[in-house]
């Protein structure tokens, strides 16, 4: 929870306009601990969080993706130092389809589903391989930005490209064709030669910009600045000036 919050993982406007549900007569334990980490979120620190920190396992006994191949035990860890959100999707995966549930003596988690998230993962992979263009349910994804033809082929060093295909693979399903991808997208470009359409526009004339006021802060003087700003979070300080960027 610590982390989620932290790293602004979801819209915290339902905490701010709902305070009842967090916090009220029928407000379980675990939304209370909601409510009062994201309530000391921008000055609480790792080490005093008011947690007792263990490690217990996964009763899984096969490869899910979601956890460690070389340890059926251990959850999964990103495999490049910019894929946190994906991560972290993984998580949420394991916790929507897998449903764990800690055993009564607290030492180990078992999962409620293990044979529907097995399902759902070979599907997700499936899905990556086919995404931009699946000849078999006839699906073309062809409106993308020029990174796709220009470092399409940089998959072939990607971490996670060789971690779904070898999940595949462990699980006996085929791997597709992942350059079909770029054939049939390209071929689409070929045949379309225009792929987007713009009405007319001028550079004059001011544009108005809002921002987030219910979390933007603006600081005006160098008192606690450099904290504030080298350290805090981008979307809670914004420097008044140059002088303080």
């Amino acid at each position: 929870l610590y982390f989620l919050l932290k790293c602004n993982y979801g819209d915290n406007v339902h905490i701010q306009e709902n305070k009842n549900y967090y916090v009220g007569n029928s407000s379980s334990e675990l939304q209370l601990t909601v409510y009062r980490l994201w309530k000391k979120i921008n000055t609480l620190s790792l080490s005093n969080v008011p947690a007792k920190w263990i490690s217990i396992p996964l009763n899984l006994d096969k490869y899910l993706f979601i956890n460690c191949k070389s340890s059926h035990c251990d959850m999964s860890t990103q495999l490049t130092g910019n894929t946190c959100y994906f991560q972290t999707y993984l998580f949420a995966l394991l916790c929507k389809v897998g449903r764990p549930i800690i055993t009564p003596n607290g030492r180990s988690i078992d999962l409620r589903n293990p044979d529907l998230l097995e399902k759902v993962t070979i599907r997700i992979a499936r899905f990556l391989f086919t995404f931009f263009f699946d000849s078999q349910n006839q699906i073309l994804r062809p409106l993308t930005n020029s990174n796709f033809v220009l470092d399409f082929f940089r998959y072939r060093s990607s971490p996670y490209f060789t971690a779904f295909a070898q999940y595949l693979k462990v699980k006996k399903v085929p791997v597709p064709d992942y350059d079909r991808q770029y054939e049939g997208v390209t071929k689409y470009y070929v045949f379309t030669k225009s792929l987007h359409g713009y009405d007319k526009f001028t550079l004059e004339g001011a544009t108005s910009s809002t921002p987030n006021t219910k979390s933007l802060q603006y600081i005006h003087d160098s008192d606690g600045a450099s904290q504030k700003l080298g350290r805090g979070n981008y979307y809670k300080y914004r420097a008044v000036s140059l002088m303080f960027g």
